[in-house]
């Protein structure tokens, strides 16, 4: 599976409690964004990235938020990011 720990993106889709799912995320040092070449990004609303994590890791915390906050996780994905672009 994904054990490799470096720049991830998970995007995940939950039934209720969206902004609590996502602070709870963000306190665990994932970012809503991203900078490249002078410019800042941010990424769709349930979408994060990290720049030391293995995508087993990032569903692992997926869940665990979602269980500690009773929210369905109703999907999730985690890859390994290499480049960036944006709009």
């Amino acid at each position: 599976m994904g054990t490799t720990i470096g720049n991830l993106l998970i995007s995940y889709d939950v039934d209720m409690k969206h902004s609590e799912v996502k602070n709870a995320m963000l306190t665990l040092n994932y970012y809503d964004g991203f900078r490249q070449d002078g410019e800042s990004y941010d990424l769709p609303n349930t979408t994060l990235c990290h720049q030391a994590k293995s995508s087993d890791q990032a569903m692992a915390d997926i869940k665990k938020v979602c269980s500690d906050l009773k929210v369905t996780l109703e999907k999730a994905v985690a890859v390994k990011a290499e480049e960036f672009a944006g709009l």
